[in-house]
């Protein structure tokens, strides 16, 4: 998609940490190219859910990533899944911050949180600027109540 800077990354091997994601990145060429990543996760397994959000500097960065990552396989061991990119709905840092700094997620361990970077380096997260909800958590099949 012309002039776009947010992809979303599908089919992220479940096990993998936020950490871990971005160590991958960097270590294609992209560490200080990207300003926002968010990688969403269950939080009762604390496993991803396998999408991540990220903003690169530019569409050319973008494109970049996109041509690298599309078809890529990020597991070496049993997982299948080869990754897919495609154009975020929500697009730019600014953007990307405004819908999440409000969220309930933030009301999450940090481990949870979408991050900003700036040339590389990581930055806090802005304040909400409103209450934030706390995250209410969905009971899991056969954990009801009796």
């Amino acid at each position: 998609q012309e002039g776009c800077t947010t992809l979303m990354l599908r089919n992220i091997p479940v096990n993998f940490t936020r950490e871990l994601v971005l160590a991958d990145m960097d270590a294609r060429g992209f560490q200080g190219k990207y300003d926002f990543f968010y990688l969403p996760a269950d939080f009762q397994t604390g496993n991803n859910l396998g999408y991540a959000f990220v903003n690169f500097e530019s569409p050319a960065i973008a494109d970049k990533f996109s041509a690298m990552y599309q078809g890529l396989a990020l597991a070496s061991d049993r997982s299948k899944k080869v990754c897919a990119v495609a154009p975020a709905t929500t697009q730019g840092r600014d953007a990307n911050v405004d819908y999440y700094r409000n969220s309930p997620v933030m009301s999450m361990e940090e481990k949870y949180h979408p991050l900003v970077f700036d040339h590389g380096v990581r930055q806090p997260f802005p304040a909400p600027t409103k209450v934030v909800k706390p995250m209410r958590l969905r009971a899991r099949k056969g954990q009801g109540e009796a």
